[in-house]
């Protein structure tokens, strides 16, 4: 081994244990010691992420219905006679689009459900695989802890759609591992590399660039002070090691500076503290507040023992990254840019680099056996969890697709939502699926049915000129919504609408002469739908969580 792999060896990772040398998680006579145990075990972890994925058709992932439509408009909407009047393709640079390349070539192979499960299942595999990858990298060396990684696949960031966020991390991930395995013996061609994965992560979402960034940063600095930089030789490396890091981030920073997401002028709005705290969370968080507890308790008793105790090893390079995401993310805001959920993301970086820079050793053979078995408990009954929500979900996925059954290709459908505020009795009553605690309905976008099955039009549809590649046309654009959640039901009775809300939705003065269907939403959280506007609204169907009225002209 040459000097320098030599010196990033020794930089990589800071060690806790007592006698300065790293134990094998697992007794080396054991059978849990061979390499085949450690590859079948990733194997099987991996595979059981995709259970709850294979139970079900739509899973209940607050974005996911909408980037169907978007990118089921992307693969048939300019061939299709009816969705052709109403959208175009509008590629641009957009540092948001990893769905977008991916899931509408897949529709021209898969039916378009099946073909958003795939997509569904790299946004698990690839950032839970990257995090494995990335601990390997960093310490040379397998361990069963790297296999926890599994925790943080079903993520908040995840559960509420955010595929194009979840796309970009793990391609981070295997990035940066890719980084620090060659870095020192391929330098030309792993900065060659580097910039492609850069820029593919920056197209992917701009949180991956970033990520990636900070990640290979992370280790060129604990490579930098491994070194006495004191002396002029020394200095000139420092120099030639910068460059090389700004050729391989350069071409997707100004990829930044010249698209439209640079432009956009937004004032930036901060989440409570209680928010905050709770978001921290994020990588372990989901449709229940004490499932939460009962993983975030062992997990965090186990990383404290391990420290506290001295049995524990850490990537300085991983460590540099941590506290970044740390300092980063009790500084950002929550939305801003035209963008919302921005400080979250932060969390969900800073779970999966839990697994990928920290590792336990020197633990007595009773404490490997009893953390394994406990850990493994745990990620099955998630899992198992996470599985019947979802099949519990589709109730709702059908009661929605039978209600507009009857609304006509072309037509215009406002979609409404029944609020908690409205009824918060209901809203402590109603399917857990349809809510992740503190953050967002999880239903929000099961009107994207109406484009997906009906060829209909609503406005809800993410085709943002900055952030999707598609637009709609006139005279569709004038019903767009500015906000993607669907209205109030209640505002569509109101003479005076708030200002506030016209904002978000400036279709609603004079809505009934623009729209042929109202689709309300958590229709069964109200008792009084069967006479909402009977002068105007007559209803068509109604099946729990759906209610279809026709608009009277």
């Amino acid at each position: 081994m040459n000097r320098n792999v030599k010196l990033h060896t020794s930089a990589a990772a800071v060690d806790y244990h007592p006698a300065n040398r790293v134990s094998e998680l697992i007794p080396t006579a054991s059978i849990l010691d061979r390499p085949l145990t450690w590859w079948v075990s990733l194997a099987f972890m991996l595979t059981t992420l995709l259970v709850p994925i294979i139970a079900v058709e739509v899973p209940p992932l607050t974005d996911y219905p909408n980037h169907l439509a978007r990118c089921y408009l992307l693969a048939f909407g300019t061939s299709d006679p009816v969705l052709s009047q109403m959208f175009s393709v509008h590629w641009q640079i957009i540092p948001n689009i990893a769905v977008d390349l991916l899931l509408p070539a897949l529709m021209h192979v898969f039916s378009p459900l099946l073909a958003g499960r795939v997509v569904l299942s790299l946004c698990l595999l690839l950032p839970t695989s990257g995090a494995v990858a990335l601990s390997c990298a960093y310490f040379q060396r397998r361990s069963y802890w790297q296999i926890a990684a599994g925790f943080a696949a079903f993520n908040v960031t995840f559960l509420m759609g955010f595929m194009n966020f979840e796309l970009a991390i793990g391609i981070a991930m295997w990035g940066a591992a890719a980084w620090v395995l060659y870095r020192e013996r391929f330098p030309i061609g792993t900065v060659s590399f580097g910039a492609v994965v850069a820029t593919l992560a920056f197209f992917f979402h701009m949180f991956g660039f970033c990520f990636y960034a900070l990640l290979i940063g992370s280790y060129e600095l604990t490579v930098l002070f491994g070194k006495d930089l004191r002396t002029l030789p020394d200095v000139r490396h420092a120099t030639k090691r910068a460059i090389f890091l700004v050729l391989a981030l350069v071409i997707p920073t100004t990829f930044y500076f010249v698209s439209p997401l640079e432009q956009i002028e937004d004032a930036a709005r901060w989440p409570h503290v209680a928010q905050k705290t709770a978001n921290f969370f994020g990588p372990f968080l989901d449709y229940s507040s004490a499932f939460d507890v009962l993983t975030i308790v062992p997990l965090i008793a186990f990383l404290i023992f391990c420290v506290t105790q001295r049995r524990a090893r850490i990537s300085a390079a991983a460590l540099i990254a941590s506290v970044i995401l740390l300092v980063t993310y009790i500084a950002m805001p929550r939305a801003m840019k035209g963008t919302y959920f921005l400080d979250i993301r932060l969390p969900i970086m800073l779970g999966f680099m839990i697994f990928a820079g920290f590792m336990p050793a020197g633990l007595t053979p009773r404490q490997r056996i009893a953390s394994g078995i406990l850990f493994a408990a745990l990620f099955l009954a998630r899992i198992t969890f996470i599985t019947s929500v979802w099949m519990q979900s589709q109730r709702d996925v059908d009661d929605v697709r039978q209600v507009i059954a009857s609304v006509t290709p072309g037509s215009r459908v406002l979609a409404a939502d029944v609020v908690c505020t409205d009824n918060p009795a209901w809203c402590a009553s109603m399917p857990i699926s349809r809510r992740l605690p503190e953050l967002t309905p999880t239903y929000w976008h099961l009107a994207a049915f109406v484009l997906l099955d009906r060829h209909a039009f609503w406005p809800n549809i993410f085709a943002e000129d900055t952030k999707q590649p598609i637009v709609i046309k006139e005279p569709y654009r004038d019903l767009q919504a500015v906000d993607s959640p669907p209205v109030n039901y209640t505002y569509l009775a109101l003479d005076q609408i708030p200002p506030i809300e016209l904002k978000r939705f400036p279709f609603l003065t004079g809505w009934s002469q623009k729209f042929d269907y109202v689709l309300v939403l958590n229709a069964d959280g109200a008792s009084n739908l069967d006479r909402l506007l009977p002068n105007q609204l007559q209803l068509v169907d109604r099946r729990g969580i759906a209610a279809l009225f026709q608009v009277r002209k």
